[in-house]
């Protein structure tokens, strides 16, 4: 407004400019009012869309963990069965074993009953235990071996079902953080934009 002489004025123009600064001053305080209440609906609704997105994102997370869970533990049945049907072989590779077993010692038993003296007899005991341990020992290893690969493998599964498990959470957070300084970021230019419409 351009300067005015107020000394000038006659009473009524003096009172005619204050009526119209009041009326410009109510006018920019409704118009502050309404922005104020603008941004507020628009800070309100942000609010609500990334309570809304986070919530979203941790249920998709929740039901990969799910996913990933049950993946996990039908794997881990898998190997459970394949270690006792290993085991279940093993056991009747023992049994296979154990009858071949009883039926040297039957013959050598046999061979004993019918030597002709106790050296001789004692050679054929003597085949017998060695044949006998060398079994057991066998069995005893292989099954300590199966078991000890088993167990290294599914370690590694496990391992690697925490790592992915992590590695997705990192993700799912990066991503809220994100969203939010981007959505904070625009509430505050708009702000800014408001506080210089109001200068």
């Amino acid at each position: 407004m351009a300067e005015v002489n107020l000394k000038k004025l006659s009473r009524s123009e003096l009172l005619e400019m204050m009526i119209t600064f009041s009326e410009e001053a109510e006018e920019a305080k409704k118009h502050e009012e309404e922005l104020k209440e603008e941004l507020e609906k628009e800070k309100q609704q942000l609010l609500k869309e990334m309570a809304e997105e986070r919530a979203a994102m941790l249920k998709s997370f929740d039901e990969e963990k799910h996913q990933m869970r049950t993946k996990f533990n039908e794997q881990k049945a898998e190997m459970q069965a394949k270690f006792e049907k290993d085991i279940n072989g093993l056991k009747a590779r023992l049994t296979r074993e154990k009858e071949e077993l009883q039926k040297q010692v039957d013959d050598a038993m046999f061979k004993i009953e019918n030597s002709q003296s106790l050296a001789e007899a004692s050679i054929q005991l003597g085949g017998i235990m060695e044949a006998a341990q060398k079994s057991a020992d066998l069995y005893v290893e292989t099954l300590q071996k199966r078991a000890e690969a088993e167990y290294e493998e599914f370690m590694k599964e496990l391992a690697l079902a925490k790592k992915h498990m992590l590695e997705k959470e990192q993700e799912i957070l990066k991503a809220c953080e994100s969203k939010n300084t981007n959505k904070k970021s625009s509430v505050q230019g708009r702000k800014k934009k408001s506080d210089k419409v109001d200068e």
